[in-house]
């Protein structure tokens, strides 16, 4: 599975310089301890998912060949939920409705 990190991800609080070693370890698939991602559903079931990052480096997605948005990136759970409210909530107010794919510049 290839990973692309949407140009205007959402993050929770974070240096500038821990933000890009983030991103950097995301680009090479390297493992990323307590870090979790908002993501497109991977089987277009629901409007986002979240997932430990670590998760997504098993075999099993790994033998996937589709490419998986990143939508935000957060270090706990909980912030990872405050961000998809974040997203809803900012999808909503510019759009009018649910629509991730368009908030984010994503082909629908």
């Amino acid at each position: 599975m290839k990973f692309k990190v949407s140009p205007n991800v959402y993050s929770e609080e974070m240096s500038e310089k821990a933000f890009s070693r983030t991103l950097r370890r995301i680009a090479l698939k390297r493992p990323v301890t307590g870090l979790f991602v908002v993501t497109e559903p991977i089987m277009n079931t629901g409007i986002m998912e979240i997932y430990d990052y670590n998760e997504l480096l098993q075999p099993y997605y790994r033998k996937n060949k589709s490419t998986l948005n990143i939508l935000g990136i957060a270090k706990s759970r909980e912030s990872a939920k405050t961000l998809v409210c974040d997203i809803i909530d900012d999808a909503y107010r510019e759009l009018g409705g649910p629509k991730i794919k368009e908030l984010f510049g994503l082909s629908g």
